[in-house]
């Protein structure tokens, strides 16, 4: 072959590779911002479901509680009204300050009183929310098991995290379908009728009938316009008990933040061998999230202590017993 159809056959060789390189750059070029709009349209649709979300819980909580400013207001309001003063006040809300060495907590024993193992219940309220999956993931990720005590959102976004409570073995609990304190404390059938319509709704979401309930601002709460021991004895009569708390992580108060969290939580538990532990599983509570894994780590370093689900052996903290 002589040096000219050499020449050729090269110089073909190097157009052919031209051109597909001029085509892998086009169709690169095409591709990767269709790539990038597919990622940032699956990325907006995800950010969108939980914007959503979030305001259908804050909707949920204005309904229930007011507006935000009126909340803030009527908490320095009561702070101002407090000074000088010693003595606890309730709103609707589970942040009163209660002092659990003078309150009669059942099996709720300081640790020097009994020997043997620490158990630590994890509780949280006001759920579900936008946080319950993340919640969820975190106690999976360290094997723990919590209790859920639950309000009624009917909404078909929630319907799953119900059953996902209870598919992966966690307590489902009631804490009232409305959560609303001027409905639910009205009268002794306005409480009745709430309870049973959230019993009710639980048992038709996840085909478990839930039996552990927790009082809307504790059953130490001064909000209810009845006797709580009547309230107490509805309960009875329905096969439920309730529980209150003696640790809070006061996620529920004004300031609070990861650390604060952490040292209310992890700071009282050595001082019971039955620690119910309350916190929050809310929108406006993404503290909580942040500090429920080294929560978790912190008390399983502690001696002789595990975490568990609240049961039918567990034995209940109650800040007011119905004796």
């Amino acid at each position: 072959m002589g040096s000219g159809k050499k020449e050729k056959v090269q110089y073909s060789k190097r157009i052919r590779y031209l051109r597909r390189l001029i085509l892998t750059s086009v169709a690169a070029a095409c591709l990767i911002p269709i790539c990038i709009c597919v990622i940032l349209a699956v990325r907006y649709d995800r950010l969108n479901s939980k914007y959503e979300q979030a305001k259908a819980d804050l909707e949920w909580y204005r309904e229930r509680f007011g507006n935000e400013k009126d909340i803030l207001a009527s908490q320095d309001q009561g702070q101002e009204s407090s000074e000088g003063s010693t003595a606890s006040t309730a709103s609707e809300g589970e942040s009163m300050d209660v002092d659990y060495a003078t309150v009669d907590v059942s099996g709720a024993q300081n640790p020097e009183d009994i020997e043997g193992t620490r158990y630590v219940y994890l509780t949280f309220d006001d759920g579900p929310s936008i946080y319950t999956d993340e919640i969820l993931d975190i106690l999976a990720e360290y094997d723990v098991k919590a209790t859920f005590f639950v309000c009624g959102k009917p909404d078909a976004k929630y319907t799953d995290s119900y059953k996902r409570i209870v598919d992966e073995g966690h307590t489902l609990g009631m804490h009232s379908y409305s959560h609303k304190y001027s409905d639910i404390y009205s009268s002794v059938d306005a409480f009745s009728e709430d309870l049973k319509k959230l019993k009710h709704f639980l048992f038709d979401t996840t085909d478990v009938l839930p039996k552990y309930y927790r009082f809307p601002g504790g059953s130490s709460n001064k909000v209810t316009k009845v006797d709580i021991h009547e309230l107490m004895d509805v309960l009875d009569t329905e096969g439920v008990t309730y529980f209150d708390w003696n640790v809070s992580a006061g996620d529920d108060r004004a300031g609070a933040t990861k650390d604060t969290i952490y040292n209310n939580i992890v700071g009282n538990i050595p001082k019971f061998k039955h620690c119910i532990v309350l916190m929050h599983d809310a929108a406006d509570k993404k503290s909580t999230v942040e500090a429920l894994p080294e929560v978790i780590e912190a008390i399983k370093a502690m001696d002789d202590t595990v975490i568990v689900p609240i049961t039918d052996d567990t034995l209940p903290v109650q800040h007011i017993n119905n004796n």
